[in-house]
C-alpha cells in the first residue's frame, strides 16, 4: 500500500485540489502547499486522470486549467512540455509551486541585473539551473524569472499552484539575446506555440 492512500482509494487530481486550496490558506501557504504537492506527486500509482497527460504533437507545450479561484487568490494547472524545447524566461507575477509527476525538468532561474525602470528592457543573466526529476517540489518565490525545458527526450508533466489567478495575471517574457521584457498573459485557449 501506497503510504499516501487509504486501502482501495486511489488518489484523483479532485482529491488534492480541495487539499491544495486548504493549505494554500494557510499563514505559510506556498511551504504548505508545497508539502501537500510533494506526498501527492510521490505517488508512483498514476493518479492523474490521462486526458491531462496528453499533449498533441503540433504543440511544444499544453497547459491544462483545474481550478480557479473566485476571488483570484489561486489557481492550479497540469503542464506537458515537449522534451528538448525550453519556456521562455517568464515570471508569474505571484508566488508559484510546481511538482514534477512525470520526467524530468530542467529549470532555470534568472537574476535581473537592471533596476526595470525603462519599459521594454531587461538585463538578465543565469543564477541557477536545477534538475528536476519525478517528485521533485519546487517554490517559486514572487518576483522570480524562469525557463523550464522537459529532459530525457520525453514529455514531462507538472502540477503548478499559484497565488493567483494566473490565467488572468498580467506578466512578462524575457529574450536573453535582445535584453527585451514584453507583455505576457497566455491565452489558455492556444495550446502553447504550434510548429
Amino acid at each position: 500500500m501506497n503510504r499516501h492512500t487509504e486501502v482501495g482509494h486511489r488518489q484523483s487530481i479532485h482529491d488534492l485540489i480541495p487539499r491544495l486550496r486548504q493549505a494554500s490558506a494557510l499563514r505559510d501557504g506556498p511551504e504548505a502547499v508545497r508539502a501537500v504537492l510533494a506526498a501527492a506527486v510521490a505517488d508512483d500509482s498514476d493518479w492523474l486522470d490521462p486526458q491531462y497527460q496528453e499533449r498533441p504533437e503540433t504543440r511544444d507545450w499544453v497547459l491544462y486549467p483545474l481550478y480557479r479561484a473566485s476571488d483570484g487568490h489561486l489557481s492550479i494547472l497540469v503542464a506537458v512540455f515537449k522534451a528538448g524545447v525550453s519556456t521562455p524566461a517568464h515570471n508569474h507575477g505571484a508566488w508559484a509551486v510546481v511538482g514534477v509527476y512525470r520526467g524530468r525538468e530542467r529549470e532555470t532561474w534568472y537574476r535581473r541585473l537592471d533596476d526595470g525602470s525603462v519599459p521594454g528592457r531587461a538585463r538578465l543573466q543565469v543564477a541557477d539551473t536545477f534538475v528536476n526529476p519525478r517528485g521533485t517540489v519546487t517554490v517559486v518565490p514572487d518576483g522570480t524569472i524562469h525557463s523550464v525545458e522537459a529532459l530525457d527526450g520525453t514529455d514531462a508533466i507538472s502540477i503548478h499552484v499559484y497565488g493567483t489567478d494566473i490565467l488572468t495575471q498580467n506578466r512578462s517574457t524575457f529574450d536573453l539575446r535582445t535584453g527585451s521584457e514584453a507583455p505576457f498573459r497566455p491565452d489558455f485557449t492556444d495550446l502553447g506555440p504550434e510548429h
